[in-house]
């Protein structure tokens, strides 16, 4: 198993991009978030692939992301989103997946750090890059790369999270639904 670092953050981003995730609040999923967060929230995930193609649904977060695999390149413009705006390719055995124009608002959720300081803000400078790659009939593995100049000092690469692709018959998927805590 391949040790985590810690991302390398610049200094003056501490107050600004490093806080962690408020009490109570229902954080969207999004880019890498809905991804990353399966590692320690356990739920489902599934990868739709058609030629051109692939979308990725999360079931906690709750995300859909439709991801062109037709060899088109970033729009000269993007609007940004939570999930950002997606291309993919193939690189052997490998799917690349890079992603701009993620929103500001959007946190990076179990992306290299644990407990209370997990989760990150990002500059509009923020590009993802994740690479999916089934190494076996039942295995994925999964990395993410985040390159921001603005908040880290150098790219922070993940270590691999490994999924089976072994179906359980009782993990079924449900409506996730985050209330605001207001009591």
């Amino acid at each position: 198993v391949t040790p985590q670092e810690e991302p390398a953050f610049r200094p003056e981003t501490k107050e600004k991009y490093q806080y962690p995730t408020p009490y109570g609040i229902c954080p969207p999923g999004g880019t890498p978030t809905s991804i990353t967060t399966q590692a320690t929230e356990h739920g489902p995930m599934e990868l739709i692939q058609k030629p051109g193609v692939l979308w990725i649904l999360t079931e906690f977060p709750q995300t859909i992301r439709w991801i062109p695999t037709d060899g088109r390149p970033h729009s000269k413009n993007p609007d940004p989103s939570f999930n950002g705006e997606s291309v993919g390719h193939w690189e052997r055995e490998t799917l690349v997946v890079d992603t701009i124009a993620i929103d500001e608002r959007m946190r990076n959720i179990s992306v290299g750090r644990r407990g209370d300081e997990s989760a990150w803000t990002h500059s509009k400078e923020e590009r993802v890059i994740e690479r999916f790659t089934r190494t076996s009939k039942n295995y994925l593995t999964y990395e993410v790369t985040v390159i921001d100049p603005v908040v880290l000092l150098k790219p922070f690469h993940s270590a691999p999270h490994i999924w089976t692709l072994a179906q359980d018959p009782t993990d079924v998927w449900t409506e996730y639904l985050c209330t605001a805590n207001e009591e």
